[in-house]
C-alpha cells in the first residue's frame, strides 16, 4: 500500500516541525546558559526521531506484506457482483442502485465501515451498471 502524496507531503511538514521545535527548544537553553540540559533534549529529539521513523517504515513493510499482489487479484465475476449487492440474476439498473444505495448507507467508512467494503459495493456496481451499458 502506497502513501497518497498529500499524506506524504503532511507527515514530511510534521516532522519538519517537530525539529524546528526541537532545536528551539535546544537554543533556548543554550542561551540560558543551561548546556547540559540543552545537549539532553538535542540526544533525546534526534532519539525520538529516529524511533518514530523506524516506527512508520515498519508499519509500511507490514502493510505491503498484507496487501495481495495486483497478479492476484481478479475481477469481479457478474455472480459475485449480484452476491455483494444481494440480487438475483434478473436485477434491473433500479434494483441495482436500490441494492447500492441501501448497502453503502450502511456499510461507508463515515458509517463505521470499511474502505474495503465500500470499494467492493462500488465496484460490484460499477461492474453490473456497466454490463447493462449504463452508468451512475
Amino acid at each position: 500500500m502506497r502513501v497518497a502524496r498529500g499524506d506524504a507531503e503532511e507527515t514530511r511538514n510534521v516532522t519538519i516541525l517537530k525539529i524546528i521545535v526541537w532545536l528551539g527548544l535546544a537554543a533556548v537553553l543554550m542561551v540560558a546558559k543551561l548546556w547540559p540540559l540543552a545537549f539532553m533534549v538535542l540526544l533525546a529529539a534526534g532519539g525520538v526521531m529516529a524511533i518514530e521513523t523506524w516506527r512508520g517504515k515498519k508499519i509500511n513493510e507490514e502493510l505491503q506484506e498484507d496487501a495481495p499482489p495486483a497478479s492476484l487479484q481478479k475481477s469481479m465475476t457478474r455472480e459475485e457482483a449480484l452476491s455483494v449487492l444481494g440480487l438475483s440474476e434478473d436485477a434491473s439498473a433500479d434494483d441495482i442502485k436500490a441494492a447500492h444505495k441501501k448497502l453503502i448507507a450502511q456499510i461507508h467508512p463515515d458509517k463505521g465501515g470499511t474502505d474495503y467494503l465500500a470499494a467492493k459495493i462500488n465496484e460490484a456496481r460499477d461492474f453490473l451498471l456497466g454490463g447493462l451499458g449504463e452508468k451512475s
